[in-house]
């Protein structure tokens, strides 16, 4: 594991940044753009984002939490143990917090796949949610080695 650890953690990290990266553009920038045009010109754009980003995302969630389960095999396991340092602890929120993004991603794959349609609160809100909770994933893990 010693010798897959380095780029494990980079293609992780790469990974998080392109998936963050998406999701605070979308809120920061598209929905400011969305406002300003038409509602032709509005479902064309999201047509075509909801197309490009169906690939993509997805897969990088699948290979954020491989390399992820990769990495906290590392620090969590039966020699080391699961709760007990606090380095521990805060993987063990993060991967928590990781988790209701991964269980949100499920969903909207779910209500995809079989046409219906999606709840008000995943339609509007969920890209705030996971840009909330990246957020705090990201301050976990550095201050995971810092205490």
């Amino acid at each position: 594991m010693e010798v897959i650890y380095p780029y494990a953690n980079l293609i992780h990290l790469v990974l998080a940044i392109v998936f963050l990266g998406y999701v605070f553009t979308d809120i920061i920038l598209i929905s400011k753009l969305k406002e300003k045009i038409n509602d032709e010109d509005k479902k064309k754009i999201t047509k075509f984002l909801q197309e490009k980003t169906f690939r993509i995302f997805p897969i990088s969630l699948l290979v954020i939490i491989l390399t992820g389960g990769m990495m906290i095999s590392k620090y969590i396991n039966s020699n080391s143990g699961f709760f007990e340092t606090p380095l521990q602890q805060l993987l063990i929120i993060k991967v928590v917090l990781a988790s209701i993004i991964a269980l949100g991603v499920l969903y909207n794959l779910f209500i995809k796949f079989t046409k219906r349609a999606k709840h008000p609160f995943m339609q509007n809100h969920f890209h705030k949610v996971v840009l909330i909770l990246g957020f705090f994933i990201v301050i976990l893990a550095k201050f995971m080695f810092v205490v």
